[in-house]
């Protein structure tokens, strides 16, 4: 296995910079880009540094001096120009923060990898490894991208990463081409886009805290109330969520609803929470135990029954089955929580239906399969 030799970068610190290299790109068929920040005490991540490489050269956008960003704004909408990432999520969100926009249409060479049957969840190192025989250094990824000037070790990381990526799709493109599954990927990367273009509801987080469902009908919405206010607090303060209150400790506060500091500190809030906003979330108790039933959220799925989680079972197993069959992981087929909602959706009525993620290319690949397992299931309970 090589070292890696990667490509002196040409760095865009000012906006004419910026701009100028955006026209160029408006002709690129796609682009190879990563990102690096920092997200270690902040709501919302610190972009260090945003990585590009086209068809000639590599570069190094630096957020820190750069203003002007709706020129990659318009190089991101431009439907011409696929924009490639590994592993994305994280890195639309800085996109986002930056300049406004998703970058769109949109590769992911993770999902890319899966897809073409080279492993499930593959890290960018072992990627290349696997595609270029190459040993590139990962050392540098949770460095500080805030510093200036960057190491040398750092630039070089930077580069490398857009550097192999863009040589690496067009293989993987081809591999899916062979398999006749780029399809998959297309829709798959535009679902990404099209969920995290969502208008995201602070209050429908409650959903995620553990063991929601535990709570009644009216503890669940107060629950609700006070993980919507904490939602703004987090992002108005620009700190992580469990800066504000960590979830343990709003689902006591909805379980037992404290009226004093004393019970608040016994629900687990730190002394410093106590102190900033003890006053706040007893208002918020109070008003929300008064609220009208009419207000509160429909209650919170209960776990599958036994029976029911038999099934579970069983599509689990048709699933991973199928994805041998394909040599694709089986969570790239689909997950426990679309399957979890198709035995929800007939349980009691008998007439299932597949959800939006088991539709597209799903449906004939698993989809028809577990729909017809559960309509057959139905006479069986």
């Amino acid at each position: 296995m090589t070292s890696p030799q990667v490509p002196e970068p040409i760095w865009l610190t000012t906006n004419q910079q910026l701009a100028e290299a955006c026209q160029g790109w408006m002709n690129e068929g796609f682009l190879a880009l990563d990102t690096e920040f920092v997200r270690t005490s902040t709501f919302y991540p610190q972009a260090g540094l945003l990585q590009v490489a086209d068809s000639q050269h590599c570069y190094l956008i630096d957020p820190l001096s750069v203003t002007e960003w709706q020129p990659l704004a318009q190089v991101f909408q431009a439907v011409a120009v696929t924009k490639v990432f590994h592993a994305c999520a994280e890195d639309l969100e800085v996109c986002r923060q930056l300049t406004g926009v998703l970058p769109s249409p949109l590769a992911d060479s993770q999902l890319a990898a899966s897809m073409a049957g080279l492993g499930g969840s593959m890290g960018f190192q072992r990627l290349i490894a696997a595609l270029l025989d190459i040993d590139i250094d990962k050392e540098e990824t949770r460095s500080n991208w805030l510093a200036r000037p960057l190491s040398q070790d750092q630039i070089r990381y930077a580069v490398a990463d857009v550097y192999f990526l863009r040589q690496i799709y067009p293989m993987l493109v081809a591999k899916l081409v062979s398999m006749d599954r780029m399809s998959w990927l297309e829709e798959d990367c535009q679902r990404t886009i099209e969920e995290q273009s969502q208008q995201e509801v602070p209050k429908d987080y409650y959903r995620r805290v553990k063991l929601a469902w535990k709570l009644r009908p009216q503890e669940q919405h107060l629950l609700q109330e006070l993980v919507g206010w904490r939602e703004l607090q987090a992002r108005e303060r620009d700190v992580p969520r469990s800066k504000v209150v960590d979830d343990n400790s709003l689902w006591n506060i909805a379980r037992y609803k404290p009226k004093n500091r004393d019970q608040l500190v016994k629900a687990g809030l730190r002394p410093e929470m106590v102190r900033k906003d003890a006053q706040v979330l007893m208002e918020i108790v109070s008003q929300a135990m008064a609220d009208d039933d009419a207000l509160w959220p429909v209650a919170l799925d209960r776990p599958l029954t036994p029976e029911a989680g038999q099934w579970l079972k069983l599509t689990r197993d048709a699933v991973a089955s199928r994805a041998a069959v394909l040599e694709i992981p089986p969570e790239i087929l689909t997950r426990k929580k679309a399957l979890d909602a198709l035995i929800r959706s007939g349980w009691n009525s008998g007439t299932y239906v597949l959800p939006d993620v088991l539709q597209g290319w799903r449906k004939s690949q698993i989809g028809d399969t577990l729909l017809d397992m559960m309509t057959k299931a139905d006479d069986r309970h």
